[in-house]
């Protein structure tokens, strides 16, 4: 019962820690990746430049997998998936596995990797339909010819999905810029995770230490260890943790694409001090 209650008050000490510093220290503006207008009148052509925008930006896809025909990488490489998309699954055209492959991401995976990644759209990526038909014309222009347009329907696309990216939309204005451009070690304090996880000291906490993520870590490895913090769990360290107290707490549906982007790029900066 005792130590129960010592570690119930180091948590509370070491958040109010966090808090404090967070407050004392100047900090950097950071913003979000930038939206990318789609116009109904959209050529494919257009829409291919546009799916390329939002792979690298809001999309984040480019994050975790590259398109340098590289295949010895954590994640599939997109290189040529324009070209061997229609040929992944029995009975699904290029377009369809590539949409599956976005919006159930899980439901077949490429020989040799490991699922984990997160639908994009769902919080916290939130693409919307419209976006999501852009991602697909630039993927099937990866070594094939792109053929979506805005006017593609999609099985997977659904009223809840474009109602939700418009309710997501909707809040972020409410919420202000402010919001947004906090910075990482802004982030890191707001949601809390210096109450598992200290990034100034290499002593771990109820987490391990985040003091060296940038060596210890991808990026890409950065951005499944939010968001899919069960995927690889070292032995010390307890499984299903960290992903009770997100999803307790709400995490994936109040943070957004922007300021995971920064809480990750603030984590890539911990060089052990340096």
């Amino acid at each position: 019962m005792m130590n129960a209650l010592k570690i119930c008050v180091f948590t509370v000490l070491v958040a109010a820690f966090y808090s404090y510093v967070s407050q004392m220290v100047p900090q950097k503006v950071t913003y979000p990746p930038e939206e990318t207008e789609l116009g109904a009148d959209m050529t494919t052509e257009e829409l291919v430049v546009a799916g390329e925008e939002i792979a690298g930006g809001k999309g984040t896809c480019l994050t975790c997998h590259t398109v340098s025909g590289d295949t010895g990488g954590r994640f599939p490489d997109l290189a040529n998936i324009g070209l061997v998309a229609a040929d992944r699954k029995e009975g699904f055209s290029d377009v369809e596995y590539l949409a599956e492959s976005l919006y159930d991401p899980n439901e077949y995976i490429v020989e040799g990797f490991l699922p984990g990644m997160t639908p994009i759209s769902d919080p916290p990526i939130d693409l919307n339909d419209e976006e999501i038909l852009a991602v697909i014309a630039y993927l099937q222009s990866l070594g094939g010819v792109a053929t979506v347009t805005l006017d593609t329907e999609l099985r997977w696309q659904s009223e809840e999905n474009s109602a939700a990216a418009a309710a997501a939309s909707q809040a972020g204005a409410a919420a202000g810029p402010s919001a947004e451009n906090l910075s990482g070690e802004e982030l890191f304090a707001m949601y809390a995770c210096g109450t598992c996880h200290s990034v100034t000291e290499p002593t771990p906490l109820l987490g391990p230490s985040l003091y060296n993520a940038g060596n210890d870590f991808s990026t890409a490895e950065l951005y499944e260890a939010i968001m899919d913090p069960d995927a690889v769990v070292a032995e010390e360290f307890t499984a299903g943790l960290m992903s009770a107290q997100l999803n307790a707490t709400g995490f994936y549906d109040k943070i957004s694409s922007g300021q995971l982007k920064t809480l990750v790029d603030y984590l890539a900066m911990q060089k052990g001090g340096s």
